[in-house]
């Protein structure tokens, strides 16, 4: 019998649905069903996956092919809440690997020019530090909101 896999979906109010399936794809490459293959995003074809990554039974990441290729282009985890909304290993690094530093750069007085990087450093969809555009060293922590400068959620 093939490995069960649990994973929860929610609408964000704070109810989760467990659901349980039999483990029928091999995301790791070790040989081990350790993923359902399902229909996340809706295409029509069962192409996307809830993968127990860790082996404990537990799906902890969505993959989701969004161009039908058979490849993963995106990877989520879930927030608690079952929406599985954290984008996870952002820079398309192998799903196994732990996530890189994620930057975003953003114009926020709208004059073209980018002013700001907006610095995930722990994968978790969050930014939680900040640096001017220009390269200049960091001037503050955004993590508490008191840094001065955007707040981190």
């Amino acid at each position: 019998m093939d490995p069960a896999i649990e994973y929860f979906f929610g609408t964000g109010d704070g109810t989760l649905h467990r659901w349980t399936s039999p483990a029928d794809l091999n995301v790791s490459g070790d040989g081990t069903l350790d993923a359902v293959t399902l229909d996340f995003d809706g295409d029509g074809l069962d192409d996307d996956a809830m993968w127990d990554s860790d082996g404990d039974g537990v799906a902890d990441l969505v993959l989701l092919d969004l161009d039908d290729d058979g490849v993963p282009e995106t990877r989520f985890s879930d927030g608690g809440r079952g929406l599985w909304e954290i984008a996870a290993d952002p820079d398309g690094s192998d799903p196994g690997s732990p996530p890189s530093l994620r930057q975003d750069v953003l114009d926020t007085d709208g004059d073209g020019v980018p002013d700001l990087v907006l610095l995930d450093t722990d994968g978790d969809g969050f930014a939680d530090d900040y640096r001017p555009a220009d390269g200049s060293a960091t001037t503050g922590s955004s993590t508490s909101g008191s840094g001065g400068g955007p707040s981190a959620r």
